[in-house]
């Protein structure tokens, strides 16, 4: 009788074994752990401080596919700036729902340091060229996609600014 119990039991401590495992990679401290937060000013403003950012290229992916690209200081720094507190969440996949969509590379003298696409006010994708990685987001605080469309007008392509 003992030896026709034991694969029972090991069975159930197998089950049992399996449910803790599950339980603690869906727990929310792991995930945390697994994907910290950040922020915008930590993995692109800081990264370029020391940087000579000679222009922004910004495309507006909402129908319209506009293209401007700023080479003014002040709208670098205006666009940046407001983009500068967004805190992340970094998530493993991107949800494909954002009816609004815009794309920024930032350059220095023609090289691409950086590009980020914004979805919404949901979710950004980063792109670090001199580093080869590719982060996704999902964005905790409010987005003033304003900042970004006063930019864009009817039909501007390769507007300088």
């Amino acid at each position: 009788m003992k030896k026709s119990l034991r694969p029972v039991v090991y069975g159930i401590l197998i089950i049992i074994l399996a449910i803790l495992i599950i339980n603690f990679f869906n727990s929310t401290e792991i995930k945390n752990r697994m994907f910290p937060n950040t922020t915008f000013k930590k993995e692109v403003i800081e990264k370029i401080e020391n940087k000579e950012i000679s222009s922004l290229l910004l495309m507006e992916w909402t129908g319209s596919e506009d293209i401007v690209i700023l080479k003014n200081r002040a709208d670098i720094d205006y666009i940046l700036d407001s983009l500068a507190p967004l805190k992340f969440k970094k998530v493993s996949k991107l949800p494909d729902t954002s009816k609004e969509t815009y794309y920024i590379i930032i350059k220095d003298q023609g090289k691409n340091l950086f590009s980020f696409s914004l979805y919404g006010s949901k979710y950004m994708l980063i792109t670090d060229f001199e580093n080869n990685s590719i982060q996704q987001y999902e964005i905790e605080n409010d987005v003033d996609l304003n900042k970004i469309k006063k930019f864009f007008g009817n039909g501007n392509i390769n507007k300088n600014s």
